[in-house]
This record gives C-alpha cells, sequence and structure tokens, in this order.
C-alpha cells in the first residue's frame, strides 16, 4: 500500500467517526425545541411565544380554510412559529394578511396587522400590534382584534376607528361581521366627516350598526347632525335609495330644520314618537312623515315671519313635504290643532289664535311660512284670543290675498262671534287685507250696541241689534254694515224690512232702499179729557214705508223718498218725500211730507190732498198746505183752502186762507 493511500483512508475513517459523534450528540427526544433561532426574526416571535422553543418555524405561512359554517378564508404571514401551549398548538405571525371570501360574488374583507396568533383547529385567531381591517367601502383600525370562525365575526379589544368614504367613525369597541358587512360599533360611537353630496354629517349614539348596503342604525338615544337639520331620537336609522336617503328616529324624535342664509333665523321643527324623513341627493329634507304615541301627538313648529307669528300644528300623524328644504305642504289626515301667536298691535282681546279641524292640508309659500292655500274639514274652529270665535263645517284660507271662507252643511251653518255681536251664514268669508267679513245663504247677525250710543232707528241703545238678510258685508275697518236680499233688521220693538240696508257706525246713519217698511215705536201726549197712563206718557208704532229710508243719527232725522207712507195713530201720510224730526229723548218732533201729499184720518174717515203736511204728535194735529189743500170726510163734505188743520179727536177741519188761495167748503144736507 503506498503511503497516499494510506493518508486517504485514515481521513476517511476519521470522517465518519466525527459524523457518528456529531448525530450521537444532536439527538433530542421527539417534541424537545431547538436550542435558539437562526436570525432576528425568528428570536422575536420566540419571545412573544413566552421563550418557549418553537417546534416549527415557518417562511412565507399560509393557512386556507373552507367550511359550511365558516366560510372561506385565508391568512398568510412572512414567517411564523408554531408551539404547544396548555395542549394547544398555537401559531404566532409576523406581517399577517387575513382574507374572507363571502357568496359567489368573491367579496373580499382583509385584515393587515404586524402580528398574530392563530389556534390550530379552531381556527380562531387574534392579531394585533396595530390592525388594519379593510373589506369594500370601509376600513376599520385598532391596536387589536379577535376571530371568531364560528360567528364570523372580527372584534375589537378596545377602541377602533373606522374609515367609509369621506366620514370617520370612532367607538369604544367594534366589531365585523365578514359575511354581510355589517360594522358594530359601541361605546360612545361618533361619526364624522362629509357624506353623500359633500355635506357636513355629525352622529353620536351609544351603539352604531353599519351595513354594506349604506344602512345605518343607531340606538340608545341618538343625535344625528348635519349642515341642513338635525334629528334626536332614541334610535335613527338610515337607508340609501337612488335619490337621496331615508332616516327613520324612533322613540320622543325630534327633528330642527335649519334655515339658510336667505331665511330669517327661526326654523322648522317636529316632533312625534315616529318621525320617517327623506332627504335629497343634496341632503336636504324633502318629505317627512310623523306619528305621535299611542296616547300622544305629533308637533310642527314654524318659526315666525314678518308678517305672521309663531305656528304649532299638533295631531296623532301627519305628512309634509319640502321643497329647497322647506316646508312646502302639510297634510293631516285627522284631529289637528294648530295655533299661532297673536301680532302686536291687534284689535283688543286678540292674541293666541288657535284652530281645530277633523282634517287638514296646508299649501305653503317658498319662503316655508306664509300660507298659499289651506283646507279643513270637520268641525272646524278657529278663535282670536277672546276676542273672536268662527265654527263652520268647512274651511279655506288663501294666503297671497290674506282672505279665508268658511262654509256649512245642511242644518249645520258657518258661525262668527266676537266681541261686538256674532253671525251665522251658509257661507262666511274673511279678508285680512280689506278688513271685511262677508256672509251669504240665510244670514242672521246680532249687535251689541257701544257704551252711550243710540240705538237703531232712534231706540234706546242698550239692547243689542239683530238682523236676517241673503247675504251681509261687515266692513270692520270703517264700521260699515252692509245687507241685502229680503233685509229683516230689530231692536225691540224697531223692525225695519227692505231690499238693502247699509249701517254706518261712524257716522251713526242707516240707508234701507228697496220696499222699505219700518216700525217703531213712539212715545204719545195723551189725548185732553183722557186719563193719562202711569208715567204720563203712552206709546203707540209708527209705520213707515218708501223706497228709500235714511236715518241720520247725528241730526236726529229720518228720510223717506219715493212712495213714502208713515202711520201713526189715526193719521196715515202718503208722498213723495217724508222727513220725520226726533226729539231728544228719541220720540217724535214733527213729521214733513212733500210732494203729491195725502193725509187720512181714519177714526173720523177724513181725507186731506195737498203739496206739503206737518204733524206735530205733542199737539195731535196734522197741517196740510197745497194751492189749493182740500178736505173730505165720510159724509161728502168739501173744504179748500191754503191751510188745513186736522186734529185728531174733533170732527172738524180748520181752513185758513193764504194769498191767491181761495178758500171753499161744501156741506151736503143731512140724508142727502
Amino acid at each position: 500500500m503506498t503511503r497516499f493511500r494510506r493518508i486517504a483512508r485514515t481521513f476517511v475513517a476519521a470522517l465518519a467517526t466525527g459524523f457518528t459523534l456529531l448525530v450521537l450528540f444532536s439527538y433530542h427526544k421527539p417534541g424537545a425545541r431547538t436550542e435558539g433561532a437562526r436570525d432576528p426574526v425568528a428570536e422575536t416571535l420566540l419571545r412573544e411565544a413566552g421563550g418557549k422553543r418553537d417546534t416549527m418555524r415557518f417562511r412565507d405561512f399560509q393557512y386556507d380554510e373552507t367550511r359550511a359554517t365558516e366560510g372561506r378564508y385565508r391568512v398568510r404571514a412572512s414567517e411564523a412559529v408554531k408551539f404547544e401551549e396548555k395542549g394547544e398548538k398555537i401559531f404566532r405571525l409576523k406581517d399577517v394578511v387575513f382574507e374572507s371570501r363571502e357568496d359567489a360574488g368573491e367579496r373580499v374583507v382583509a385584515v393587515r396587522a404586524p402580528r398574530a396568533e392563530l389556534v390550530e383547529g379552531s381556527s380562531a385567531f387574534r392579531v394585533f400590534d396595530g390592525v388594519r381591517v379593510e373589506g369594500e367601502e370601509t376600513s376599520l383600525s385598532a391596536a387589536s382584534f379577535r376571530y371568531d370562525p364560528t360567528l364570523r365575526v372580527l372584534a375589537s379589544e378596545g377602541p377602533v376607528a373606522a374609515l367609509r368614504g369621506g366620514l370617520v367613525a370612532r367607538a369604544a369597541s367594534g366589531q365585523l361581521d365578514v359575511r354581510d358587512g355589517r360594522l358594530v360599533l359601541d361605546g360612545s360611537a361618533r361619526i364624522r366627516g362629509r357624506g353623500d353630496g359633500g355635506r357636513a354629517v355629525d352622529l353620536a349614539a351609544p351603539h352604531v350598526v353599519i351595513s354594506r348596503d349604506g344602512k345605518l342604525e343607531a340606538t340608545g338615544g341618538a343625535v344625528l347632525k348635519t349642515d341642513r337639520f338635525v334629528v334626536r331620537s332614541e334610535s335613527v336609522s338610515r337607508l340609501a335609495e337612488v335619490d337621496g336617503s331615508r332616516l327613520k328616529a324612533a322613540g320622543n324624535a325630534f327633528l330642527l330644520v335649519l334655515s339658510d342664509g336667505n331665511q330669517p333665523p327661526a326654523a322648522t321643527t317636529a316632533q312625534g314618537d315616529v318621525l320617517e324623513i327623506r332627504v335629497d341627493a343634496a341632503g336636504q329634507p324633502s318629505a317627512l312623515e310623523a306619528a305621535g304615541a299611542a296616547a300622544g301627538l305629533a308637533r310642527l313648529d314654524i318659526g315666525p315671519s314678518v308678517l305672521a307669528g309663531a305656528r304649532r300644528a299638533r295631531a296623532p300623524r301627519f305628512s309634509g313635504r319640502f321643497e329647497n328644504g322647506r316646508i312646502r305642504e302639510l297634510t293631516v289626515p285627522e284631529h289637528l290643532d294648530a295655533a299661532e301667536t297673536g301680532r302686536v298691535g291687534g284689535p283688543p282681546g286678540s292674541g293666541l289664535r288657535t284652530l281645530v279641524a277633523g282634517f287638514a292640508r296646508v299649501l305653503f309659500q317658498p319662503d316655508g311660512r306664509s300660507i298659499e292655500t289651506a283646507t279643513f274639514e270637520n268641525g272646524v274652529e278657529s278663535t282670536d284670543g277672546t276676542r273672536a270665535t268662527l265654527k263652520a263645517p268647512h274651511g279655506t284660507l288663501r294666503g297671497r290675498d290674506e282672505t279665508a271662507v268658511f262654509s256649512g252643511d245642511s242644518g249645520v251653518p258657518a258661525r262668527y262671534r266676537d266681541e261686538r255681536g256674532a253671525i251665522t251664514a251658509r257661507t262666511l268669508s274673511w279678508s285680512a287685507r280689506d278688513e271685511r267679513v262677508d256672509a251669504a245663504g240665510a244670514v242672521k247677525a246680532s249687535y251689541a250696541p257701544g257704551a252711550g250710543q243710540p240705538g237703531f232707528l232712534g231706540g234706546d241703545g242698550k239692547s243689542p241689534f239683530f238682523s236676517e238678510s241673503d247675504t251681509l258685508r261687515l266692513m270692520t275697518r270703517v264700521s260699515k254694515l252692509f245687507l241685502s236680499g229680503s233685509v229683516r233688521a230689530w231692536q225691540n220693538e224697531n223692525v225695519l224690512r227692505c231690499g238693502s240696508l247699509e249701517l254706518d257706525d261712524v257716522a251713526k246713519t242707516l240707508r234701507a232702499e228697496q220696499k222699505v217698511q219700518a216700525f217703531f215705536r213712539r212715545e204719545t201726549t195723551p189725548v185732553k179729557g183722557k186719563t193719562p197712563p202711569p208715567g204720563g206718557r203712552a206709546s203707540e208704532t209708527v209705520n213707515a214705508a218708501g223706497d228709500v229710508l235714511v236715518h241720520r243719527e247725528a241730526e236726529r232725522f229720518v228720510r223717506l223718498e219715493g212712495h213714502a207712507t208713515m202711520t201713526s195713530g189715526v193719521f196715515t201720510l202718503s208722498s213723495d218725500v217724508t222727513d220725520i224730526r226726533l226729539a231728544p229723548d228719541r220720540t217724535i218732533e214733527y213729521t214733513e211730507a212733500r210732494g203729491t201729499v195725502v193725509v187720512e184720518d181714519r177714526a173720523d174717515h177724513r181725507r186731506g190732498e195737498g203739496a206739503k203736511a206737518i204733524w206735530r204728535p205733542q199737539t195731535e194735529a196734522v197741517t196740510l198746505e197745497g194751492s189749493p189743500a182740500t178736505a173730505l170726510d165720510g159724509k161728502g163734505n168739501r173744504s179748500t183752502g191754503a191751510v188745513l188743520t186736522f186734529r185728531q179727536g174733533r170732527s172738524q177741519v180748520d181752513v185758513e186762507t193764504g194769498g191767491t188761495v181761495p178758500t171753499e167748503t161744501i156741506l151736503k144736507p143731512e140724508g142727502s
């Protein structure tokens, strides 16, 4: 054997002996851990594993799970160690990515974290050291999350923050369901930022649920604020729609619609047990449905404007329509209770205006406060402080011309009452601009006289004045009253019938036209030789008729024109014009008839004709003038002269001559 071959054999034997020793000294029982990691990453994971030596170490770790009850998901990490603790095999992972895939649409929820811990067999894991969860349009971050494979829920272990579009959410804790994408925020949840259309949104609630389809539910006492409205209630839910969204606030709900730069500072508010609000694409309210609780009422409040006070409407339920963020239409299907604060400087007794009705529909002008038109049905009742009350089955308001029309049904008329009087009619209308009340159809009215004012046709001025007519017009600004169509007016025993009647309360005048008939009482002086009644004076009814009657109270003057006829006691005067002068005590001082005058003494069957007649009740005599004046009695006797005097209770006529008028008497013999 050569020297080289001996050296080579010795080297091989030494190498075999060294390998055998190496194998013997490196042998460990199954389950023993390595003495140390060969790089810094592995050393870090080992320390996180509590110093336990790994039984396995991986690079580019990947774990896939597909189960019917737990869905499909994948866990990937740059490195991993696997160790056993309390009988469980645990993976500790670095630079983790968790992906959950759901349904045929392959929707993906991804979780990224510096560290994770996975329990083999249970599929549950925990990610920590600053976690970011991303799924479709929402991202979620927290210090750590746990994943429950049975529920398929990622739940934070502490405060959480979420980002969706321009919105940022924060809460004490949160959880994400990877199946349907529902995000649940618990504990002082707050969502702020820019929502649809770029408008500011601020939501605060103890509990908030955000769904993949954009539905949001906030419970436990929620407050939602935008730059156009504020909603507050026990719960608020939002559902996205094609042209905007729908909000539902339940439990002591409150809505405040804020004014914009073109509106006065006051705003519109709504309250109810449930409010449903539709919001358009620009973030403005477009529709509202409100309902009260079982024993409560929903409420709408509209702030005051220059022309109107603050308004309030209450009802078991109502609906509203908005335009440009302002209330445009309000519908109340039952039991409306509305009120409006009165304006400063209103009539005495006016104040809070109220209205109740069984149904109402109100259309507002573009300013969201002034009324365009309003319709009320079923037992309408309106009040103006303590001054006026109006009741009717039906009512309509027209805001632009400031008018209101109230109408009745068969047997149920419209009724108006104020501090001076009352009116009933089939139709009542009011014009605020003209300060005018119009009534039509079986109109009945009553008026209380003012303090110290005289009465109707010289009456006592203390008793109420009544009227019936086809139509009535009351001009409150100028204190004028117009009646037409089968007019009948009376005060105590003073009665007036005519086709039309005008009363001026300022000028204290009365004008009646068309077949005028007036009946009023007058006091008389007792006839000589007769026992006077108690008090010294008797009274009788004066009956006056004509085409026109005019009464001027300041002058104590009454005029009858056109076929004028006046009857008092036994005397009747017919003429073209008759003037009646009243004494200060409102008795008749004298009467003067002109034109074609006829005097009749019905007691003595005498008749006189002339051009002028004067009757003085105090002397119970009528003086007739003419060219000549003529007197006839029932026996056919005839007298003519310039002046004839008829005296009540005396069967004689005094004849006077004057100027060129001769005197003539023709007597018929007895029995002829």
